[in-house]
């Protein structure tokens, strides 16, 4: 037996129906704005994460010097040219292309990979922000302090210290892996490279900064630093059988104080071999220490400095680095430096440097005792 269903029945069910649809319509063109607006929310989002963008910047210099040893006034330094270009939210890639004395070098090539950060510097000072980071390629090595220098707009005078001429090789620079990162007070660096002496084997390093001031999280500005900074370096350089070839350590401080800064840095350098003389005599052991002072006043957009440093060789004599039959004998040599830079805009800077070496016996050739040195740097 079938149910039966009246007309009036089936008709009130029907408009029934038709109620809830329009309910429901209702409800859902409530919902449209706010998915709409989610949606162009997530497309903002994405879009910003990932959109590609290359920076570009470089700088060169002039100088003009009094240097006893050269047959010419000027001297065209490095020209630097930087690309920074950035691939999606975690992935960038670094590159400084440099000619200097008619020849080019790539002096930094990276793919970086980084979290919780934004910035990757080409070169100069590693922690900009917090965050982390990890490196493949060519970079400057993260040893001692003076690694924040190396480009010529960083640095405040024109010479590179002792330790970083003659320890360092003028500044240490390879191929390899790194990671580093800023975290509270505190930042690190480890890395593993080629050798950074010689041309088989490798170098381990790592450095650690402890900011005990307000906030360690700038890129070269004073008014944004720690007033105190003290840093630990280490380096490991072994030859192709893994043994130990070299060995150094460093310690620097950095204090700031209104307009004055004081920079020091000490390194030492431990070498297992000795150093062997063409005629089959020793020059005593390759071991090398050295240590370098700064103070520096800042009047903007004008900066005044004075430097001290030592080099103290363990050794007596050494190889010529293009004739291993010829050697010439070393001293321990004390440099003063005093100067001042000007800064005008982000685009231009000149600087003005004397230094002097004190009493010395080094026949190092083409040494220079003296020197007045102007130089100009323009960035773009």
């Amino acid at each position: 037996m079938y149910p039966v269903i009246s007309y009036a029945q089936s008709q009130a069910s029907a408009v029934q129906l038709v109620q809830q649809i329009n309910l429901q319509k209702i409800q859902i063109d409530k919902l449209n704005p706010q998915v709409n607006n989610f949606n162009q929310a997530m497309l903002s989002d994405e879009e910003e994460g990932h959109e590609a963008s290359l920076d570009i910047a470089g700088f060169f210099d002039v100088t003009a010097h009094s240097a006893d040893n050269s047959d010419h006034p000027f001297d065209l330094g490095a020209f630097e040219l930087d690309l920074q270009f950035d691939q999606s939210e975690g992935f960038a890639v670094s590159t400084a292309l440099v000619w200097a004395d008619d020849a080019a070098e790539v002096a930094v090539a990276v793919l970086d990979y980084h979290a919780n950060s934004h910035i990757v510097p080409t070169r100069g000072r590693l922690f900009g922000e917090p965050g982390y980071h990890i490196q493949f390629g060519r970079f400057d090595i993260p040893f001692g302090v003076d690694y924040e220098f190396f480009a010529a707009p960083d640095r405040p005078n024109i010479t590179a210290p002792l330790t970083t001429q003659y320890i360092q090789n003028d500044g240490f620079n390879g191929d390899g892996v790194r990671a580093y990162g800023s975290w509270s007070q505190f930042d690190y660096a480890v890395y593993w490279t080629n050798s950074l002496f010689e041309d088989v084997g490798n170098s381990v390093g790592a450095r650690i900064g402890f900011f005990p001031g307000r906030d360690p999280f700038s890129v070269h500005n004073r008014g944004a630093q720690s007033d105190f900074i003290i840093g630990w370096s280490w380096l490991y350089d072994m030859d192709a059988d893994e043994e130990r070839r070299n060995e150094l350590q460093a310690f620097d401080l950095t204090w700031r104080y209104g307009i004055a800064e004081l920079v020091i840095e000490y390194i030492r350098l431990d070498n297992v071999d000795t150093i062997t003389l063409p005629d089959g005599g020793s020059a005593g052991p390759a071991n090398e220490q050295g240590y370098n002072t700064r103070l520096l006043f800042y009047f903007e957009p004008m900066t005044l400095f004075i430097g001290y440093g030592e080099w103290d060789p363990e050794y007596i004599a050494v190889l010529d680095a293009e004739d291993q039959s010829i050697s010439y004998s070393v001293d321990r040599l004390n440099r003063v430096t005093l100067g001042g830079r000007y800064v005008f805009g982000d685009y231009l800077q000149i600087k003005l440097e004397y230094l002097s070496h004190l009493d010395t016996s080094t026949e190092e050739p083409n040494f220079e005792k003296q020197k007045l040195t102007f130089q100009m740097v323009a960035s773009f």
